[in-house]
């Protein structure tokens, strides 16, 4: 199921006397959120009680002013909102508590409806001469309307409204929208052939790695393998997290960068292995960036034909690049990953807390893999970062976790049609032709991974655009989007004519020509099946346009 925006609040419906209000407290406490009643802000705006209302303007008066208190809680976050009776009554009241997260209808029988409500003289229904057949008849009409919520519980007719919370608590657990606000992590699945693995993402998930990644067996081995700097803090939090779930870890630190990524390194460690008495039994754990799950995962899949395999991505791009689609691989003095195999993960845990010292252009270069698989392949994602963005940080927990949440679930989609990059995986491949080729040539200016990818995803959009196979006006939003994200879109002092013997070189191309992925707009993209190298020398100038 796609992973949707992060839910700002969740919202209580049903009939009046369900105990919505009691419960909207409850869970606010439980979840640490403000509880906040509708018809307490219509008796506000009003000046009146809810029964004055009705008695000296009319229920049409009053669904007006139901409506506008509808529009104000809308806006607000971090909320448990209790709504009247006949708040989903009105469509445009519904679509509007629906932007802020799932809804959730407290239900009773009518003969319990009755004897709360008759204890209330200021409820408008009791006024008629049956008000316990007006209350059956009600609750008849509004059937459909309440079944338009997205969980329902029982009200408190045999619980206290604690209880109540609880039980909406366990519903919520299963809502990727709510992760943020029950502090869960999120769960991305995913399905390639011929292996299924879970992505875990969250905060505090180093000391849960056990638990989340349990021993197979009793006594069961795990070679955990870092770098030195990592090692000591989160190397050290996350052999802690297997040692309380009953694995016996091994921790093996390797350099720091790129240095690391070398056959003898991947030697090395298979030799520590051996020494430390590991077996085809033992797993490997990867904590580290993405020359961390590389060179680990490389391991993995040489020692003893193949041992499991799960990596702990600390960096952004790490998260949401590398630790999707089991590509690992070791450098040559030739070139970078030139000896390599795909060794799909058994897990993948991100602990979010880790990008704390992540510095702002690691960030960045994270931020434009995550703007890739937007306009790749989900408008609304796009549409969310566009708004939201420039906000989301480490206190932003929710928004974090869905973005990289989804952003996965995005490429193991993809990878999952095409494991072995064959044919339409070619489309992550997106900027990544005019990218290459500026950051081989860029030397001096030392362009990042993902600063190149960006100026390679606008540069490759504008040339689709001015070939009629992208809609005028996509590569403006990209530009925008990246330029928020800390990223260049259209930088000063780069040598075209130095990166474009690099466009000869790139892996993709076969006899001189390749699958060039495209935007079809926003959130579609198609490959393009036989480009040269003429037209993407003409991509390339137009880093240089706005």
């Amino acid at each position: 199921m796609k992973l949707r925006p992060p839910a700002r609040g969740v919202v209580l419906c049903g009939f009046m006397a369900t105990g919505k209000s009691a419960v909207a407290r409850a869970l606010a406490r439980r979840l640490g959120l403000q509880a906040v009643e509708t018809d307490a802000l219509i008796e506000q705006r009003a000046g009146k009680t809810i029964a004055e209302i009705f008695q000296q303007d009319g229920e049409q008066a009053f669904r007006d002013l139901e409506s506008a208190a509808v529009a104000q809680v809308a806006t607000q976050s971090g909320v448990v909102v209790s709504t009247g009776g006949g708040a989903l009554l009105r469509p445009e009241n519904v679509a509007l508590l629906r932007q802020m997260g799932p809804l959730v209808c407290i239900q009773a029988s009518a003969e319990t409806i009755y004897q709360r409500a008759r204890r209330n003289s200021r409820r408008p229904l009791l006024h008629g001469d049956d008000p316990q057949a007006a209350i059956a008849r009600l609750l008849k009409e509004r059937e459909p309307v309440y079944t338009q919520a997205d969980f329902a519980v029982t009200s408190t007719e045999q619980g206290s409204p604690a209880g109540v919370a609880e039980e909406i608590v366990a519903l919520l657990s299963g809502d990727s929208r709510t992760a943020g606000l029950t502090g869960q992590p999120l769960l991305v699945p995913v399905e390639v052939p011929g292996a299924a693995y879970p992505i875990h993402v969250g905060f505090g998930l180093l000391g849960r790695l056990g638990e989340l990644v349990p021993p197979p067996r009793a006594g069961a081995r795990a070679a955990l393998i870092s770098s030195v700097t990592l090692g000591g803090s989160y190397g050290e939090a996350a052999r802690a997290g297997l040692w309380a779930a009953g694995w016996e870890p091994t921790l093996h630190l390797v350099p720091d960068g790129e240095q690391a990524k070398q056959m003898a390194v991947a030697e090395r460690l298979c030799g520590e292995l051996v020494e430390a008495g590991h077996d085809r039994g033992s797993w490997v754990f990867a904590v580290g960036g993405g020359v961390i799950g590389d060179l680990s995962g490389f391991v993995a899949a040489l020692y003893m034909r193949g041992v499991s395999f799960v990596t702990v991505p600390t960096t952004l791009l790490a998260q949401v690049d590398a630790s999707v689609g089991g590509k690992v691989a070791v450098n040559l003095p030739q070139g970078k990953n030139l000896v390599g195999a795909f060794h799909q993960p058994r897990a993948v845990v991100m602990d979010l807390e880790t990008l704390a010292t992540l510095p702002a252009r690691q960030w960045a270069e994270g931020w434009a893999e995550i703007i890739k698989h937007a306009a790749l392949a989900d408008a609304e994602m796009f549409a969310y970062l566009e708004e939201h963005l420039a906000e989301i940080d480490l206190t932003q927990h929710a928004a974090l976790q869905y973005v990289v949440g989804r952003n996965c679930q995005i490429k193991a989609e993809v990878v999952a049609q095409d494991p072995e990059e064959r044919g339409w995986r070619a489309v992550l491949n997106f900027g990544h032709t005019v990218g290459h080729a500026l950051e081989r040539a860029a030397t001096e200016w030392s362009l990042g991974h993902g600063e190149a990818v960006g100026l390679g995803m606008v540069a490759e959009t504008r040339w689709a655009e001015a070939h009629g196979h992208t809609p005028a006006g996509t590569a403006d939003r990209l530009a925008a989007l990246l330029e928020k994200a800390g990223l260049p879109a259209a930088p000063t002092g780069l040598d075209l004519a130095a990166a474009r013997p690099a466009l000869k070189t790139d892996k993709k191309l076969l006899a001189g020509r390749l699958a060039l992925p495209v935007l079809s707009g926003i959130g579609s993209v198609r490959l393009l099946p036989d480009v040269g190298l003429a037209e993407m020398e003409e991509a390339l100038q137009w880093t240089a346009k706005r």
